[in-house]
């Protein structure tokens, strides 16, 4: 049990990992497999760790696999129903990648409308015992016992018919003791930020061929729907007070009349990103 393993964070976007994706059951697609989990529906949960080192890894590292909903920061260790795998890794050669399927199917529910983000943890379980945090922070370094990736990327259509409103709930949260102010903003980002995602999501590439533009694109403190979507917040939350291992709320609003949008959704301390999410709405027909 000589080697490290590790788990690729996303690039440029951390919180974008493309290790981890999910398949409906008895697909056999692979990576990047299914952008937009229906509520309902059951899915294998796929990670790619690797051994980049020249020493093979026989025993001892676990993978940890849980889902929670559209979170910025460190986000609390779920209870056991979120959990879908924590068991050992089968041995991986020297200088290579090993799929590893999660243990348990998972069946997206309809809390927070459906919407979820998938962490994946790489632990020497040999070495330091059980999972070695807790809360789950998608920008820890990695290290030789610790690799943590996060695959934060939600997908919203907009309905035909008049003003074209969106409403996509998240939370930020706080791992630390202390209380922290954290600057929120909400940026329209380039298409192109999540081609490598786009094979699993309803239209494809044929996406990057009709981009839209917000309007009143804004965050709130809640996760209450607004109206018609003119009513949001400012795209810049600069000092937000959250108090120690806690989260709030959160809300990121606007109006999509034609085409598709990105968003990054960032939270920073001291002017570091510390938690990210993206969300592509799509406007239908």
């Amino acid at each position: 049990m000589a080697g490290i393993l590790s788990i690729a964070k996303g690039s440029p976007h951390w919180w974008l990992s493309n290790s981890i994706w999910v398949t409906p059951v008895g697909d056999p697609t692979t990576a990047p497999g299914t952008g937009n989990p229906v509520a309902g529906k059951s899915y294998n949960t796929s990670v790619v760790v690797s051994d980049p080192y020249p020493d093979p890894v026989d025993s001892g590292w676990n993978l940890f696999v849980c889902w929670v909903i559209p979170t910025i920061g460190p986000a609390p260790v779920p209870p056991a129903a979120q959990i879908l795998n924590n068991a050992p890794v089968p041995p991986v050669a020297a200088m290579s990648s090993l799929q590893v399927e999660a243990a348990d199917t998972w069946t997206p529910s309809y809390e927070n409308n459906g919407h979820e983000c998938m962490i994946a943890v790489a632990y020497n379980a040999g070495a330091i015992g059980g999972l070695p945090v807790t809360s789950l922070d998608g920008n820890a370094p990695s290290s030789d016992v610790f690799s943590i990736a996060q695959r934060n990327l939600g997908v919203v259509q907009v309905k035909q018919g008049g003003r074209r409103p969106f409403h996509y709930a998240f939370q930020a949260c706080n791992g630390e003791h202390v209380e922290q102010r954290y600057a929120i903003t909400a940026r329209q980002a380039p298409l192109s930020d999540i081609e490598a995602f786009l094979p699993g999501i309803p239209g494809g590439k044929s996406i990057l061929h009709k981009p839209g533009k917000f309007e009143h694109l804004g965050l709130t403190a809640s996760h209450k729907k607004g109206g018609d979507g003119s009513e949001t917040g400012p795209e810049d939350l600069p000092s937000v007070a959250i108090a120690p291992r806690s989260c709030q709320p959160f809300s990121l609003n606007g109006v999509l009349d034609e085409g598709n949008a990105l968003i990054h959704v960032t939270q920073s301390l001291d002017g570091e990103v510390v938690g990210g999410l993206s969300l592509l709405v799509m406007a239908e027909g």
